[in-house]
């Protein structure tokens, strides 16, 4: 899991930040999505984060949100004189009450140690499956039973058909490619 700790609630320049907000952080009373929306981006994320499912968020030294990533967008491209690393946006679904990584970690003490980088990551076989798996539908989700996150399969399915043209088209192609008699 990725685990980012939050500054108190602050004024910045919607000019100078990447997703134009006017604050970030966090203050007793913010609302779900208020949270979200200041603490989701510009985050100096490893090669990791790419293999993370959910994202754990703190202040102090409780967790006050959880997240399930469903994509990371690169906000800020780096410029040869630029000493910022790159910084990403995590895009996700809020989770709320009765999802277990909510209910075992929100409102709870955090799960890592106090460190200068407020960027962490942690596994948890038992809710995220530690590094987990990629989905096989390209979708660049995170499973930890099977190849594909349920459903993905018949996505991946009719987007390979979808590349060839129409399924008589898959069809004939297939055919091809693979006739009959090499298929038994």
């Amino acid at each position: 899991m990725l685990h980012i700790t939050v500054t108190a609630k602050k004024s910045v320049d919607p000019e100078l930040d990447g997703l134009g907000r006017p604050f970030v952080g966090y203050e007793a009373g913010m609302t779900p999505d208020e949270m979200y929306e200041a603490n989701h981006g510009e985050w100096a994320l490893g090669a990791r984060a790419k293999n993370e499912r959910y994202a754990l968020f703190s202040f102090g030294r409780t967790v006050i949100q959880a997240v399930e990533i469903e994509s990371r967008e690169l906000t800020n491209e780096r410029q040869p004189d630029d000493t910022r690393d790159h910084r990403y946006t995590i895009h996700g679904k809020i989770l709320s009450e009765g999802h277990p990584v909510f209910d075992k970690y929100v409102g709870e003490p955090t799960p890592v140690s106090v460190a200068r980088n407020p960027v962490r990551y942690f596994n948890d076989e038992e809710l995220d499956g530690g590094s987990g798996a990629l989905c096989r539908c390209g979708c660049e989700g995170w499973t930890t039973r099977g190849e594909f996150i349920p459903g993905h399969d018949q996505r991946a399915i009719h987007e390979r058909i979808a590349r060839i043209g129409t399924v008589a088209e898959f069809l004939d192609w297939m055919d091809v490619v693979r006739p009959a008699s090499l298929r038994a």
